[in-house]
């Protein structure tokens, strides 16, 4: 199954049916004459690129916060804009997808261990989740996002127990696609939509 050949409004019909929000024709539109002036040697998949469109919320540049959208995706650039508070922005994208099953309260981000100068160093971000508090901790390479910190938090979900968890994709790039469903739901999304989902 090759998802490229079919239409950026095709894909979205079909991410519709998993409840994937945010699609619409303005969109779509603009993805596919986007994509029709590529190179030929730039391989993009349609299915990501629509997926990340609708999973990266909103950032004010002026005051540098960031707002999730509710479309029941996540996504971000692994290299990271808003470095100062990038874990605090990571469980608020979780969060989003939770539909108030990840009502994580009580978030602090503490990067009193990062030499900014150097981009080196450690940090930490907590938060309370079901009567229980958190601490994830991460490793700093300049701008980049810790990876381990996602399978920290996906690990942290997983015990829950209500049968859901964190899968993660990526546009084969820097993007970075999260969704919060059960294996079931996955299982069908990979065979209906070609995207690889893993779970940490």
């Amino acid at each position: 199954m090759n998802m490229n050949e079919k239409s950026y409004a095709e894909i979205g019909a079909i991410l519709k049916k998993f409840e994937i929000g945010g699609i619409t024709d303005a969109l779509t539109d603009g993805l596919e004459e986007s994509y029709a002036q590529l190179p030929a040697e730039i391989i993009f998949d349609k299915t990501a690129t629509l997926v990340s469109a609708v999973g990266g919320g909103e950032s004010n540049y002026d005051t540098r916060s960031w707002t999730p959208s509710e479309n029941g995706v996540y996504s971000f650039d692994m290299e990271v804009y808003f470095e100062e508070n990038m874990y605090t922005n990571f469980l608020l994208g979780i969060a989003a997808l939770g539909a108030g099953e990840l009502d994580f309260k009580n978030i602090t981000e503490d990067t009193s261990g990062v030499d900014w100068e150097n981009g080196t160093g450690k940090r930490t971000v907590s938060f309370e989740w079901n009567e229980h508090a958190y601490t994830l901790e991460a490793r700093v390479e300049n701008d980049w996002f810790d990876s381990d910190v996602a399978e920290q938090l996906s690990k942290i979900i997983s015990s829950n127990g209500n049968g859901k968890q964190l899968f993660f994709t990526s546009d084969g790039y820097q993007e970075c696609i999260v969704f919060y469903r059960n294996a079931d739901w996955a299982d069908i999304f990979q065979s209906e939509t070609g995207l690889s989902l893993s779970s940490y």
